[in-house]
């Protein structure tokens, strides 16, 4: 079995570098047996520039998980995040399109036996 950020360095090839860089600097990694998580706190309301690290979030309410790899991935990350914001954000593989939750509920979405 590989480990989740095997996974990572293998979907993003050169650009995992890149990214990882930004994560470290900006936000939030995580890396373990059960999971590899990038995220950074971003405004909602602004989330369009979720990809722009020129761009200040003044005032984050949101997380943006730029990547999650493992086995329960983003309940992982709401376990282990520094702190909690009111919204949970991802995309998909190189997408643009977000998916906004509610923290609240995605936690119980993702607590309730679902994978995610």
């Amino acid at each position: 079995m590989s480990k989740p950020i095997t996974d990572a360095v293998k979907e993003y090839g050169k650009l995992f570098e890149q990214q990882l860089g930004n994560y470290l600097i900006h936000g939030y990694v995580y890396s373990g047996d059960d999971a590899f998580i990038m995220a950074r706190p971003i405004e909602k309301k602004h989330a369009d520039k979720f990809g722009d690290f020129n761009f200040k979030h003044k005032k984050p309410d949101c997380w943006f998980v730029f990547y999650a790899s493992g086995r329960n991935k983003i309940r992982r990350f709401q376990e282990l995040a520094p702190y909690k914001l009111k919204y949970v954000a991802w995309h998909r593989l190189f997408g643009d399109t977000l998916k906004i939750h509610d923290w609240h509920y995605f936690r119980r979405k993702t607590s309730n036996g679902n994978k995610g």
